[in-house]
């Protein structure tokens, strides 16, 4: 063979080498505008969350309603995703104040929306009707559900559950209503009552109607109620979950302090059971101190 046929097979090699470099580049280049698209959507996005978690932290309530009618109040609203199901509610009126945890289906935005639908309505409700009347709330809230997100679903799509009360202030009673609800109420002793619930959610297309409970306070020091994100968060040395029972355990291994007291050992406690884990679920509780 002469030197002509290895040069061609040079130049061969030398054009593809070329055509492959400039093929990369442009790749690259592709690929660093996809980047700084996906960027700007990540940071679109980052950015919406952050305004709709500002709207949805705008609807929680302010502390020194329950203060004024107790000896001492606290909450603790934590989202897994910046916003989503978990709220406080507090309305005062003529006859008193009701107040709750309402625990919307699913997380993120979607159970944000469904959430702050149930608390806008929870609002007129105890407002502009005054009703004082947990179960009349809940059936009332239930019916409303079923109405303008579930009828047409084979399946519920909008369910919550929580738990409210309702305070009298004319007589000093206290009644409840819980859809799957959970809460303690603490005595002077430390022993701890656990309240019952209805194993109904809101909004489920049940035909059973939930029923006040109510609640002796006579004896009574503290009242907790939380969602389920509490005692349902893994951590720990086996990443197990938080529990029911460890809860049970720091309420009566604290159960002497002060209702804001108490928030920030929760706080304390469940952050250092979840240590780098990441957040399971919406997190919530309310504290009152009678």
């Amino acid at each position: 063979m002469d030197i002509e046929f290895y040069k061609e097979q040079l130049e061969a090699k030398e054009d593809m080498l070329a055509r492959t470099t400039r093929f990369l580049l442009e790749t690259q280049k592709d690929l660093e505008q996809k980047n700084q698209e996906v960027s700007e959507l990540y940071k679109n996005v980052l950015d919406s969350i952050q305004v709709a978690q500002r709207i949805q932290d705008a609807l929680l309530p302010n502390i020194d309603i329950l203060k004024s009618y107790f000896k001492d109040a606290a909450y603790y609203v934590k989202q897994q995703s910046g916003v989503g199901g978990d709220s406080v509610f507090v309305k005062n009126n003529n006859e008193g104040v009701v107040f709750g945890i309402l625990d919307s289906t699913g997380h993120g935005v979607p159970a944000a929306m469904l959430n702050i639908s149930c608390t806008l309505l929870l609002r007129e409700l105890s407002s502009s009707i005054e009703i004082n009347n947990p179960k009349a709330l809940f059936n009332l809230l239930d019916y409303q559900l079923e109405k303008t997100f579930n009828k047409d679903e084979e399946h519920s799509v909008a369910e919550a559950e929580g738990i409210i009360l309702g305070y009298s202030s004319h007589d000093n009673t206290l009644s409840y209503c819980s859809a799957k609800g959970r809460g303690f109420l603490i005595l002077n002793s430390g022993e701890l009552i656990e309240l019952e619930k209805d194993q109904k959610s809101i909004g489920d297309a049940s035909e059973i109607m939930f029923q006040n409970i109510p609640l002796c306070i006579d004896e009574a020091k503290t009242l907790l109620i939380y969602s389920d994100g509490l005692t349902d968060q893994f951590g720990g040395k086996n990443d197990k979950r938080f529990s029911k029972n460890r809860l049970k355990n720091l309420i009566e291994k604290n159960y002497e302090a002060d209702a804001q007291t108490l928030a920030k050992i929760l706080q304390f406690e469940h952050n250092a059971w979840r240590n780098t884990t990441q957040q399971t679920d919406d997190i919530s509780f309310l504290i009152i101190d009678f």
